[in-house]
């Protein structure tokens, strides 16, 4: 999609979103915030030679609001011993401050709202996604490859309660709005919303659609193809990926300190094989339990646009026609938020009767101010444990350690290690240590 349609549509979204923002706080009287947060330290990372290389790192992060609009920017400079802007792709090009679209991606973000209200929209960077249940699309991240590969995806929620006709809605996700290859539609319905009967008035059902356009894109810098192009830009040997499915739910209990919602999904990838889960969600105040059973068709398999997607979209197609028979697993898991101080989840994944291991996802993270001038944060993601030594194997890894110090209310220490993958699919080690200002 050329650039120029790109910043229509991008104008065209913040029309519409000062639009309904206007008649939304009608009444009210929105106020103007900025914040600027500035940072000065070090990071590391490895270069498209595989040589891992430090920087002198500054920072600036402004940050402009009014009402629920906000706009960021995120103008960081790196530089090496010799005083040059970083290079990682070694094409003798300082990254991202050689073409236009590097100046776009200076944006960090621009949004409405916040995740939980019923209308929300943001263009920027994403960690985790979930389309509805996650039977799909689950942790997807378009930061999977940062820095050596930025993209501004795009999130929309919109719940027909905000229209006062609160029987539909619809959630949306794109990888780039400057490459739209990765795009996930989820369209939900509330059939019964009018019967006087509880529960089955709750009732809501799905309909989803997640494809990829452009699954052979070339973000390798290794590759000598890539240097003919300034990402982003479409293979045109790229095969295209499309997956459909249904979901339904009925919240059993929903009480203010408990609740019970239990839902079944099914899905399938066109080409391959069919699959589903069926699954609840139990909460009670301060802690939840997820469970679900999971029935995969041959070539199928639950949460194909996951948190590794990026690194296997290449072959990942292809894949499928090594699960060959239909097999049967699970997920447990829990969150909790233990007295105030931490937040903590844990989920385990597995299949029955097949080559591959399970996979565990965890983290636990310091509530704010909640130990004093400490604040710390822990993520882990392995997939295909096949023993208990793998677990601790940098292999099929995603992890993530943050430890802040307060020097005083306007300035932190931070300390953060990060282990992702480089457009090759390599693992990479990125280290930071900055101290942050906020103003």
């Amino acid at each position: 999609m050329g650039k120029k349609c790109v910043l229509i549509l991008i104008f065209l979204l913040l029309s519409s979103i000062l639009v309904y923002a206007e008649r939304e706080e009608e009444g009210d009287t929105p106020k103007f915030g900025f914040t600027m947060n500035f940072g000065l330290g070090l990071s590391s990372y490895k270069d498209s030679a595989g040589v891992q290389k430090a920087y002198q790192k500054f920072s600036l992060f402004p940050e402009f609001s009014y009402g629920k609009f906000g706009v960021g920017l995120d103008l960081t400079l790196e530089f090496d011993g010799d005083f040059h802007l970083r290079d990682l792709d070694n094409d003798l090009k300082a990254d991202g401050w050689s073409t236009f679209t590097d100046y776009l991606y200076k944006l960090y973000y621009i949004r409405y709202g916040y995740p939980q209200d019923p209308f929300f929209i943001k263009i920027g960077s994403f960690d985790s996604y979930t389309l509805g249940h996650g039977l799909i699309m689950d942790g997807f991240s378009n930061t999977l490859f940062y820095p050596q590969v930025h993209q501004l995806g795009l999130n929309l929620h919109v719940d027909g309660s905000v229209f006062e006709f609160p029987y539909i809605g619809a959630e949306t996700v794109v990888d780039d709005v400057f490459d739209w290859d990765i795009m996930g539609l989820r369209v939900y319905s509330r059939p019964l919303l009018n019967l006087p009967t509880p529960i089955i008035n709750k009732l809501k059902v799905g309909a989803t659609v997640v494809t990829d356009l452009d699954t052979k894109e070339i973000n390798d810098p290794s590759n000598p193809d890539y240097t003919a192009y300034r990402s982003p830009y479409d293979n045109p040997g790229s095969d295209q990926i499309v997956e459909i499915g249904v979901d339904i739910e009925v919240p059993i209990i929903e009480e203010r300190e408990m609740s019970l919602i239990t839902y079944a999904d099914w899905a399938a990838i066109l080409g391959k094989g069919t699959g589903g889960f069926v699954g609840s969600n139990f909460t009670y105040q301060w802690f939840t339990v997820i469970g679900q059973l999971r029935l995969l068709g041959p070539q199928f398999m639950v949460n194909y646009f996951g948190s590794y997607y990026e690194v296997e979209r290449a072959t990942k197609y292809q894949g499928l026609d090594a699960n060959n028979q239909f097999t049967v697993g699970y997920l447990v898991g829990t969150q909790m938020a233990l007295f105030k101080v931490l937040n903590f989840y844990f989920f385990w994944s597995d299949v029955f009767d097949v080559d591959y291991g399970p996979e565990i996802k965890t983290g636990i993270s310091t509530v704010e101010n909640a130990l004093g001038k400490f604040d710390a944060s822990f993520s882990y993601e392995k997939k295909d444990i096949q023993s208990f030594s793998n677990l601790f194997s940098g292999e099929d890894t995603l992890l993530q350690l943050q430890v802040g110090y307060r020097i005083s209310s306007t300035a932190k220490i931070m300390l953060t290690y990060q282990r992702t993958y480089d457009p090759s699919g390599s693992p990479q080690d990125k280290t930071f240590v900055e101290t942050r200002f906020s103003f």
